[in-house]
């Protein structure tokens, strides 16, 4: 399924996990409580507090929960639409830092 990018806000509840793709210079911005972000290719995951801004720099699997809840304000400067991504991707990608850090 494809979003279209706008001002779009993500509401993550307790446990709520979105994966996407697709989403290279999107800026995630957490505008309540706390976001935890993975994005495919990079060894370091990202916990933003209420306020912080990362720009994603890849166009590979991104995860993003809230800890244990936040809200996500995902802009584009330009049109864009990106890709859901799917479980079986989540399941792989949710045990990387462990394989990784073996």
């Amino acid at each position: 399924m494809q979003i279209a990018l706008g001002n779009m806000v993500i509401e993550l509840a307790e446990g709520r996990k979105i994966a996407f793709r697709g989403a290279r210079d999107v800026h995630l911005e957490c505008i309540e409580g706390r976001i935890w972000l993975t994005v495919e290719g990079l060894a370091d995951d990202f916990l933003l507090a209420k306020g912080e801004r990362l720009r994603i720099l890849s166009n590979g699997l991104t995860l993003i929960q809230g800890m244990p809840s936040g809200s996500a304000h995902l802009v584009s400067e330009e049109p864009k639409s990106i890709h859901e991504g799917n479980r079986f991707a989540w399941f792989f990608a949710f045990f990387r830092p462990i394989w990784l850090h073996s």
